[in-house]
């Protein structure tokens, strides 16, 4: 038995379509900002500071990751990430999953993603899992898609201290 599954993307505008040419465009640029996202936690990951700032549009930008800090341009958060965790006893694993990608216009789209960070801190032998969420602004700008606002706000940590081979529960609930 075959099943036809027949689905609609909206198109730009938030208007409904059966423009395959449209509809082909609003899956290229949804996919593009997912890559774009995963691009971002990947260089996070492996310290890549030249590649956290090239995701971002250069201004009129707004990074609001909470407690860290909030920032204007992505020079300003690369610092801070670079006296914060660009060091090798700090191995970090960034996790986006779940997202909802919405195309707004040719050169405007949000998204929200749900993250799962975990840190394992060998100078301080400590482990933390952080679960939150990832609210985004997108803009196009001469054919690639940046990051123009992001707003991360946590749900849960769970902190660990490793102690004489033991892990010692910290801290676990929402931070």
């Amino acid at each position: 038995m075959t099943i036809s599954y027949r689905f609609c993307l909206k198109g730009y505008y938030g208007l409904m379509t059966d423009n395959l040419e449209s509809r082909v465009q609003v899956l290229e640029d949804t996919l593009a900002i997912q890559n774009l996202k995963h691009s971002y936690l990947n260089a996070c990951d492996s310290k890549d500071v030249p590649v956290i700032i090239s995701s971002f549009v250069s201004s009129s930008c707004l990074i609001d990751y909470g407690p860290v800090g909030i920032f204007t341009n992505p020079e300003d958060l690369a610092q801070v990430f670079k006296e914060v965790a660009c060091h090798d006893f700090m191995l970090e694993s960034h996790h986006a999953h779940n997202p909802i990608i919405k195309i707004l216009d040719s050169e405007r789209a949000s998204g929200d993603w749900s993250l799962t960070y975990h840190l394992i801190n060998l100078s301080n032998e400590t482990i933390t899992t952080l679960q939150g969420s990832y609210r985004d602004l997108y803009q196009k700008a001469e054919g690639q898609w940046l990051i123009q606002e992001t707003v991360f706000r946590a749900a849960s940590s769970l902190n660990l201290e490793i102690e004489e081979r033991m892990l010692k529960v910290i801290f676990a609930g929402k931070p």
